[in-house]
């Protein structure tokens, strides 16, 4: 293993070796949580027409200027207009349109008077409405390209594709999107202790539990897994594996043999297989023994073995990681709190991770990390909502102050 560098380094050296994927075309259906691999910009106004906000009548603001309960102004209902159709009627001095909400203001008018402030009565056979208040000009229209001008930025390349941003791709009539191809993520589990799910447990192994880890977290983040089988602690089926692996992915992600054990081969087999190595090691409990590397244009990284470790190494490097695949920031999302209930550990150079859960008290929030920490516990991430970060200079004491990432 190398000298140890800070997380900082380590996320700077996988950001130099990141390449940013290719783009694709995909219908707006499938476009959900994908990112956007350009700058997208408004084909319409949006509104592209002056729209009412609110079931009323179309006025002219100067007919109404008095009007109030007591005294009334009574205008002429000439039309009446829905959504999705054009007023083919003018609104004159003395006239009125009854206008539905989202419909076409028609010509002429220059405010709505909802109906809660009218009356609409008969004289003669013809309909009138009486209007019982006053309302300033504009009220309840949303004027053309109120949203959004035709030609201007509308989402930026970079941006992950919610509800909201399909939505208002949708609504400028986009029905595909360019976006960036999803990094494949190749998933080895190494160690002779492992043992596929499905198969009888043996004494002495344990079953595969952190392929379907990593697996599930690069689905979350927008990736395709890519699972192989896992091999044991022999060079020549290891090497055998690992480059299988690599031909079928954008970055590799193994788990186990990367310590200084003498049955930890994967950084010696991958750099045989040409690998360039980045780092080995990372000041960081869990999950200090991490090793990250260059095979053409792909990244590889090994990730602890043990299962704790393995999931707070894929939160701090390898989500960063394809985000940085797909052209986002990769500052993972954090807020302060302070500690409560810290566990009794001596003070380290490591940056430390503790599983907790946010809670507000006293007009702040704190982080509950009460529970057993190490690297083979995996039962203590169990419904937390949040991961404790301590660097060195930070005191395992009640209440200091640390940054949390929020899971």
């Amino acid at each position: 293993m190398d000298a140890l560098i800070a997380i900082e380094e380590a996320l700077r050296r996988l950001r130099s070796a990141a390449r940013i994927l290719p783009a694709q075309t995909v219908p707006l259906d499938e476009a959900f949580l994908r990112v956007l691999a350009n700058d997208v910009h408004a084909l319409l106004d949006v509104p592209h027409y002056d729209r009412a906000m609110l079931d009323g009548y179309a006025v002219k603001v100067e007919d109404i200027a008095h009007a109030t309960r007591e005294q009334p102004v009574e205008l002429k209902v000439i039309a009446t207009v829905g959504a999705g159709k054009m007023p083919e009627v003018r609104v004159t001095q003395g006239t009125a349109v009854r206008t539905m909400t989202g419909a076409p203001i028609a010509h002429g008018a220059d405010a709505i008077v909802r109906f809660e402030y009218t009356k609409e009565v008969a004289r003669g056979g013809e309909r009138m409405v009486q209007v019982l208040r006053v309302v300033p000009k504009s009220e309840a229209i949303q004027e053309q390209g109120h949203d959004i001008g035709a030609g201007e930025l509308l989402l930026a390349a970079g941006t992950e594709l919610g509800a909201i941003e399909i939505a208002v791709l949708a609504a400028q009539g986009y029905d595909s999107v360019q976006v960036i191809q999803k990094p494949r993520v190749a998933i080895v589990a190494t160690g002779s202790e492992v043992t596929p799910l499905g198969q009888m447990l043996q004494p002495g192994q344990l079953y595969n539990s952190n392929t379907p880890l990593i697996r599930a977290l690069v689905t979350k983040a927008g990736g395709t897994a890519v699972v192989f089988p896992p091999v044991g602690d022999e060079p020549e089926k290891l090497k055998e594996r690992l480059q299988e692996a690599l031909t079928v992915c954008d970055i590799l992600v193994t788990t186990g043999g990367v310590s200084v054990g003498d049955y930890d081969l994967t950084p010696m087999v991958l750099e045989q297989l040409g690998v360039k190595r980045l780092f080995w090691g990372v000041w960081m409990r869990p999950g200090t023994p991490v090793y990250a590397g260059t095979y053409e244009d792909r990244v590889v990284l090994s990730l602890s073995g043990n299962p704790a470790a393995a999931f707070v190494n894929s939160l701090v490097l390898l989500m960063p990681l394809l985000k940085m695949a797909v052209g986002q920031k990769d500052v993972l999302p954090t807020v302060k709190a302070r500690l409560k209930n810290p566990p009794h550990k001596r003070q380290v150079k490591h940056t430390r991770f503790f599983a907790g859960n946010l809670v507000y008290l006293d007009n702040e929030w704190w982080i509950d990390v009460s529970g057993e920490h190490s690297s083979g516990v995996m039962t203590n991430f169990i419904g937390k909502t949040a991961l404790a970060r301590l660097d060195a200079e930070d005191e395992l004491v009640e209440g200091t102050l640390v940054s949390v990432i929020l899971l």
